[in-house]
Formats: C-alpha cells, structure tokens, sequence
C-alpha cells in the first residue's frame, strides 16, 4: 500500500499539492497534431478542417487559439495544453470540456463523448484524494447505490471508472443549474412553484428508499433544476453510510455534521429517512420566503448546536399570504421532534398533491404510476435481441419478421450497452434466463441510457430468479423485466404497447 494511503485526511487536505498532471510541454505543430488525434480531443476531420490555415512556423498557441476560435476545443482545454497538464484530459470515452462545480472533494465536468459527442457530466475525484483507500471507497460507494436508480427526480448514473489516480463516474446532465444558483435569479417561487418541485423531491426520496437508500446530504445546491422546470436530486455521498469511519472524508464528516446533530439531538437513529424530509423542509421554507431557515455557517460547533435548528421564524411568520394548508405543510416536515415530524415520503406526497389540486394545479403522475402509452410501431421498428441460444434465435427471428420488425441478434449485453450508446437500436429484447447474472450486472445502465435515447427495453428472465432480480431492479417505462413462460406474443405486445418512439 502506498505510504500516502496512511495519512489521516486532514493531512491529506493539508498537505502541499503537487501537480502530478504535467506532461512535457508540447512545442511543434507535428507534437499538437499527434497529441489532439490519439488522445481523441479532436477527429481527424476536425484537425483536417484547420490545418491549410496553418504552418510549420504557427506556435502552438496560435494553433491553439485558431481551435478555440473554431470551437474545436474549450478554453480548459487549451490552458491545459499550453501548462503541460494533458493528462485525465480525456478519460475512458469522455473528453471534459468545461467545469461547473468544484468542491474539496471532488469536481464536476461537462464532459462528451468523443465517439458521438454526447454531453454528459463526469465527477471526478481531486488527484489529492486518490491515494487514500477510505475515500475513493467513498466515492465508489456513491456510484455503485446511485448507479441503480432510473427515476426522472434523480440525477443517472451511467458509467464508473478508473484510469491510474482519476477516479470518475458519469451521469445525466442536466441543462439549468441548482436551485441554489436558481434561487439567486428568482428570490423567491409562487407557493404552486415551491410545492411542485418539492413534490418531485420527495418523489426522488421516496424512490431512493424503496432502492434501499437515504439520501443525506440534502440542501439547494444538491437539488437540480432541468431547464424544462424538473427538480432532481443528485450527490448521495453519504447514501449508505452506517457510520462515520464509512463517511470517507473529513469533507464528508463535516456535510453529515447538520444530519448527525439533529439525529443526536433528538435521540433518533442514525441514518434516519426522517432526516432527509426535515432538510427537505428547510428547502421548501426557502423556496417559499427566499430566505434560509437558519443562517449558514463554517463553524463546526455552531453546526452541533440543537438550538441552531430550533429556533426557526415560522414559515407564515415571513409570508404570511401563504395559504394555511402550505405552511402546515412546511412547518410538519420541520418539526424538531422525529415522531411529530411526516414519518414518510409518502405521506408527504400525499398532501402536496392535495395542496396543488387546492391551487388548482395539474400534477403529472409518477412514471412508475403511469399506464403504458401506446404509439404505432414504426413499419421499420428495429429490434436488437440479445440471447445466447442460437437455436432459439431462429424461431425469435421467424417470429417477429412476420409481424413486420427488422430484427438483429448478439449474445453479448456489454456490446448491446456500447451499440445503446452510439446506434442505439429502436427497441432491445434480453433473453436473459441462461445468461442471468451478467444481464442482471448491467441491466442498470441499460435501464439509463435506455431512458436518455427513449429506447425501450425488456430483460426476460427465468421464472426462479423473480425475487433476486426484483430486489436488483425496479421496472421502468424503457427498462422493463418479465419472467418466464413468457411467450413471443407477451414480448410483441409489451413492444407494441410501449411504442417507437421516432427520433
């Protein structure tokens, strides 16, 4: 193990940085060119596009600036370049292309593909970090729970990975921002405004339970806002962690100091989901008056104080326009004592809904609560099979030919998940009964990409494996499961009820 791997973190996050990422300095145009093709920043259709604009006397800044001029590459591209730090430039699939967030613990990029230019967000863990056993298990942790959920009110995860020191994990991103930079524009939303996006918060929490999780670290800049007005929680760092040795790092300790003393200060278990709707209540307090419900702070004592969280103003006290059923609402899900306090999500769901049919509000119905919408197949439907028994193949063949679908097989998931991901196909069928544990690995990500390319797809498993794959896997509109006897007709029909959707 390496000697770093023993400091404690805070002499980690103290200690004097030094940059590993300097790479030689590239100096000629040859060196750029080489450079730009192998590590993929650029195609070589991009590069050809500006080399006539150039020569063998142009500096590689002045190239450099050309591209960016181009947009062929970012400014944090180029900076990077012009320093030397080439390296985690690009990572796995993904080139980075600017930085939206930064933390002590680790960073978050826009990021595309540089197979098809599909924009992601990529989190990355500061290099600082990435000798100490605890916290990349941390932030693998985070990944590994997250990775599972598919719901609309919570931030996917689609691709963990690891290349020497950068440890990284991709997941949807999300034009708009956190509600926090949201709330700096805005001041304040119309009650309906506040309810509907807690409605969805709470909807991603109920969610995340029944997955097994809490979500701990609830407050606005975990919260983000999709440009189409959908709320959605992402950053479970601490989701799953039974004690603070778990936690990772002291960044980690110091974001559960606000949970941990509420906990502690009124004698309620540790990890309780109970928690998560008190700070969801402190977000819709502030959504609501534009104001937070207890002054923000550094300090590690103030944070351990019970009182800080006591002696809230209550919400009609600052809007006292609200209507009286809102700020019942509000105040329930803050109240101090865990057994006053909603005890559910659920629970909460259920009077917010209330309260947007008062206001006179529409709400869209979970996903998982919505009927199967029908669409006409289109006459072309191309459907991926992906099975490991040819002689079942041919009979799946003969079958859906008739019925009018253009139909192709392969036996690997891994390579239907690639295929997903730059040609995604019109719909994908897994036989997964005689391949169940590798289907059953990846169906998650399936489930993801599935949903972002609107592709349906359905696993068939074996009848016996019911209940371990419904504890892995929760069905969603374009990542369903069936068990057998499940005949050809049964599949046909779930296609034909889910639609194509045309792209």
């Amino acid at each position: 193990m390496l000697q770093t791997a023993t400091l404690t973190a805070a002499e980690f996050r103290n200690r004097k940085q030094v940059d590993t990422r300097s790479m030689p300095q590239i100096k000629s145009k040859d060196g750029l060119k080489s450079f730009l093709l192998t590590s993929r920043l650029l195609s070589p259709t991009d590069w050809n596009s500006v080399e006539g604009q150039v020569d063998g006397s142009s500096s590689v800044e002045t190239i450099l600036q050309l591209l960016e001029r181009r947009q062929l590459l970012t400014p944090l591209q180029t900076g990077r370049i012009l320093k030397g730090e080439t390296e985690g430039l690009v990572l796995g699939h993904y080139k980075l292309l600017y930085r939206n967030a930064s933390g002590s613990f680790a960073r978050v990029f826009r990021a595309a593909s540089v197979e098809n230019n599909r924009v992601v967000a990529l989190k990355l863990l500061r290099e600082r970090w990435a000798d100490d056993p605890r916290t990349v298990a941390s932030f693998e942790r985070e990944a590994h729970i997250c990775q599972k959920f598919v719901h609309p009110n919570i931030v996917p995860i689609y691709e963990i990975g690891n290349e020497g020191r950068f440890h990284y994990f991709t997941m949807e991103f999300v034009e708009g921002g956190n509600l926090r930079d949201f709330m700096k524009i805005r001041r304040t939303l119309s009650p309906h405004e506040a309810t509907r996006c807690i409605l969805q918060v709470c909807q991603g929490l109920e969610y995340a339970l029944k997955m097994g999780a809490s979500h701990r670290d609830l407050k606005l800049t975990n919260v983000l806002m999709s440009s189409t007005g959908v709320a959605k929680l992402v950053d479970f760092g601490l989701a799953g962690a039974e004690s603070a040795s778990q936690a990772g790092t002291s960044d980690d300790v110091q974001r559960a100091l606000e949970y941990a003393s509420l906990e502690r200060g009124t004698n309620a278990p540790r990890n309780d989901p109970r928690s998560d709707l008190f700070f969801a209540g402190a977000i819709y307090y502030e959504l609501l008056t534009g104001e937070g419900p207890w002054s923000r702070t550094k300090d590690r004592e103030e944070k351990m104080l019970l009182s800080r969280y006591t002696n809230t103003r209550p919400v009609e006290a600052i809007r006292p326009d609200l209507p009286q059923s809102i700020a019942r609402i509000c105040g329930r899900l803050m109240e101090i004592s865990p057994s006053a306090r909603y005890q559910t999500a659920t629970e909460v769901l259920r009077d917010l809904r209330a309260v947007m049919s008062e206001l006179g509000q529409t709400i869209e119905a979970s996903p998982l609560e919505k009927q199967p919408m029908r669409i006409e197949l289109k006459p072309d439907f191309r459907l991926l099979v992906v099975d490991t028994l040819k002689k079942r193949c041919v009979k799946v063949k003969e079958y859906f030919i008739s019925k009018g679908f253009d139909v192709a097989f392969m036996q690997s998931p891994e390579n239907a998940l690639a295929l997903l991901k730059s040609k995604p196909p019109d719909g994908i069928l897994f036989l997964a009964d005689h391949n169940t544990a590798e289907v059953l690995q990846i169906f998650p990500q399936i489930q993801a990409y599935a949903r972002s390319q609107k592709v349906p797809c359905l696993a068939v498993f074996a009848a016996e494996d019911e209940e371990s794959v419904k504890k892995k896997i929760m069905s969603t509109r374009f990542g369903t499961t069936m068990f057998q006897p499940a005949t050809l007709r049964d599949i046909c029909m779930h296609f034909e009820d889910i639609g194509a959707v045309t792209r």
